[in-house]
């Protein structure tokens, strides 16, 4: 509206009040709020999202400790906390043989002067019979026996030990049965193996079972008795008086778990994503506009290939041929990946805000759902003892903390920079997946796993993050 046609409306408005309002019905027509989110449901239903799926089954490795007294184990948790292993704490663990283990097969790999190795395998029964009958026809039988567990061993002169249960088999090598003491130690670790409860290893006749066959089990075959052999009940019943401080702590489950640290910084370093050949960016147009090249976004992850859209001025102008085009919009994608490089750090700030905000409604889940352990510097952690149950007692205190602050006071509070301390980037950044990347003029549209679930976050012009709930 030219400004005389203004002028003379505001003049004939104050002398007539009834005269048409056309400037405010235009102002209002001008400032009607435009949706600029409004494409995403037809971009996002384009896309085919890919099911995340992980074989890794997770070990965690922690020591058993008694209560008053020296004794301790490695506790060894196998198939994501499900069933659990001891084995004598004087021998060392090789953490990084174990790291990709999955539910069908893996392997844990220790020393004590010389190398053990015990794998294991998913199979049936049938097959652990067919496997013994064929190495019977290479290697002389030692011996074989079933425990009232139900375990099936097999040994076979110079092999291994072999163990079927829960319907895997495992194969333990390395020892050597002249060193009586080691050869116990070995049995010993294979019939640990039993269900946790909870993650946690409760069962103190099985613990009992186990220090009885390391303690007495030499004494024992001496006077021709093999506490192998022996049945839990019958055993705990025959040591019944047996007061050594460690037997009297089992019974009255005077045990306490405390974390491996060594572990759990070992894993994190190990699982750090492989730093990539970065791919230049270019552009595409098959069909429609795309890029293909290696686009940063920090912690979000790095997308390789993504959709452009509503860049209408120039995919549709006649006065820019098909080169001119490609290389404004890759100038234009440039850029936009410089800026969102610049607030990286903002942008990891509120990514973890929307994940940790969620979390701590209900943290203890979180914390074993979304195994936290992989990626919290349990090292720096303040806590006289490093058990599980102070690492519960902490998370649950820092949910506490944050519900009492405003969310949108987290990222600028003392209390936020103190947690970010105790989390490795690096690690947390392993949990994200991208997908797509969608770029437009007024925002990025991310399409991403986060802890195997399907995330989607739009990033706008001034790098505030949200979350598209579908």
């Amino acid at each position: 509206m030219e400004t005389e046609k203004l002028e003379e409306l505001a003049m004939a408005k104050t002398y007539n009040s009834e005269i048409p309002d056309e400037l405010v019905d235009q102002k209002q027509e001008e400032e009607k709020p435009i949706n600029l989110f409004g494409g995403i449901p037809a971009i996002l239903s384009r896309h085919k999202r890919t099911q995340k799926i992980e074989d890794i089954s997770e070990n965690d490795f922690s020591y058993l400790k008694v209560k008053d007294d020296s004794w301790s184990w490695h506790l060894i948790k196998l198939f994501n906390g499900t069933y659990g292993m001891v084995l004598d704490s004087e021998y060392i663990l090789e953490y990084a043989d174990s790291i990709e283990n999955t539910s069908l097969s893996g392997k844990f790999s220790f020393r004590h002067g010389k190398n053990f190795l015990l794998t294991y395998r998913r199979a049936s029964l049938e097959e652990f019979e067919n496997q013994m009958h064929d190495l019977e026809v290479v290697f002389p039988l030692v011996e074989n026996f079933k425990t009232d567990r139900g375990q099936i061993f097999y040994e076979y002169e110079n092999d291994a030990i072999y163990c079927y249960q829960e319907g895997y088999i495992f194969q333990l090598s390395g020892y050597t049965r002249n060193h009586i003491l080691e050869y116990f130690q070995m049995y010993a670790f294979l019939m640990s193996f039993t269900k946790l409860v909870h993650f946690e290893y409760q069962e103190s006749s099985v613990l009992k079972y186990v220090y009885i066959l390391q303690k007495k089990g030499l004494e024992c075959l001496y006077k021709g008795v093999d506490l192998r052999k022996e049945s839990i009940l019958s055993l705990l019943e025959k040591y019944k008086d047996f007061l050594d401080v460690v037997m009297v702590s089992l019974d009255h489950h005077r045990y306490f778990e405390v974390l491996d640290v060594d572990y759990y910084i070992a894993k994190r370093k190990k699982n750090y994503q492989k730093i990539e050949e970065d791919l230049p960016l270019l552009i595409e147009h098959p069909s429609n506009w795309q890029y293909k090249g290696t686009f940063h976004l920090g912690l979000l992850g790095n997308y390789l290939e993504g959709d452009l859209e509503e860049y209408q001025e120039i995919f549709e102008s006649k006065e820019l041929s098909e080169l001119e085009k490609r290389e404004l919009l890759l100038k234009m994608i440039e850029g936009k990946e410089q800026e969102c490089l610049e607030k990286k750090d903002y942008l990891a700030d509120q990514f973890l805000q929307f994940y940790f905000d969620a979390a701590f409604k209900n943290p203890i889940h979180y914390f074993y759902h979304d195994r936290w352990l992989d990626f919290l510097k349990i090292e720096k952690l303040s806590l006289q003892e490093l058990s599980m149950e102070a690492l519960e007692h902490w998370v649950e205190e820092k949910a506490l903390q944050f519900s009492n602050i405003l969310k949108e006071n987290w990222l600028t509070s003392e209390e936020w920079h103190d947690f970010l301390e105790y989390i490795d980037f690096s690690s947390f950044q392993t949990k994200v997946t991208p997908e797509y990347l969608t770029i437009t003029p007024a925002f990025l549209l991310l399409e991403l796993h986060l802890f195997e679930e399907e995330k989607t976050y739009i990033i706008t012009e001034d790098y505030s993050m949200m979350e598209w709930i579908s």
